[in-house]
């Protein structure tokens, strides 16, 4: 079994990426992919630790992209962490949420709620603050039960604390996963938070952009949700990626690799996606 969506304390996960890797190798994953957000900054140590542990590790990275009335995540796999184009746009993926977790802080504190950025920044061993990071600081405080009320009272889309960002493109990031040899997916398409026409439009219109995978499997989905984007996958001849979006914490409810408990991805995945990269020219 594989899990081809895990994040690391590089991000905003709880485990350093040795940890995630040793975890995946106690709970019997032949491979995974770490997929931190808008960074590369993990990965070195996680394909050092895979090769101790007998995990085989797919470098990967998460970014975030703004389109013209919302947001998606691109998941990338295989590309080279070191290419030039790819880092930079990680680098304006990043300091797009830095200017954007300014601007989180001045709301929160307007909303009654006093946190500064040391509350938030201490909390982060690697290079990427993220949400989660406030979110956490607002559980230690007191002023939420769990991080998941903190999304839901003030940091999710349309919540008083939430701030868009300085836009990454969703088909920037495509293309610079590809010109650095890799595999684009769209992540978690439910978070779209469109409807099934309108959902089916753009996965359209990303594979239009070079992507070549969707994520069907994954905890946010429903059965129903899930056979919707198979569908679409299978329309257009795009595979199907499956991960859990892994993050560590004990509050979430999501295992490695099972995600709520019965999510299954075969290790046959990951070579269909070597093939679909040989077959492009890319190795």
């Amino acid at each position: 079994m594989v899990d081809l969506h895990v994040h690391s304390s590089a991000s905003d996960g709880v485990c350093s990426p040795r940890d995630v890797v040793r975890h995946a190798a106690e709970v019997g994953l032949k491979a995974i992919a770490l997929t931190d957000h808008d960074t590369v900054a993990g990965v070195p140590e996680a394909v050092a630790a895979g090769e101790a542990f007998g995990v085989e590790v797919v470098p990967g990275a998460e970014i975030s992209t703004e389109f013209e009335d919302g947001a998606c995540h691109i998941l990338g796999y295989f590309f080279d962490p070191q290419d030039a184009p790819l880092n930079q746009l990680l680098r304006d993926a990043r300091e797009g949420r830095a200017a954007r977790n300014e601007k989180i802080l001045e709301r929160l504190n307007g909303l009654g709620l006093n946190l500064s950025m040391d509350d938030v920044a201490c909390r982060v061993t690697g290079g990427t603050l993220t949400r989660a990071h406030f979110a956490a600081a607002m559980v230690e405080k007191g002023y939420v039960g769990t991080w998941d009320e903190a999304f839901d009272r003030y940091l999710g889309r349309g919540k008083p604390a939430f701030v868009p960002r300085r836009r990454v493109t969703p088909e920037a990031a495509i293309a610079a996963i590809r010109g650095a040899g890799g595999l684009a997916a769209l992540a978690h398409p439910r978070q779209l938070n469109r409807g099934a026409a309108e959902t089916d439009a753009w996965i359209e219109r990303l594979a239009a952009a070079g992507l070549e995978a969707v994520e069907t499997a994954s905890p946010d989905h429903t059965a129903n949700f899930a056979a919707r984007y198979r569908a679409a996958a299978e329309r257009l001849g795009l595979l199907q990626v499956g991960g859990t979006d892994w993050h560590g914490r004990d509050d979430a409810g999501i295992y490695l690799g099972l995600g709520r408990g019965a999510m299954l991805v075969h290790y046959d995945l990951v070579q269909k996606m070597k093939d679909r990269l040989a077959a492009r020219g890319k190795t």
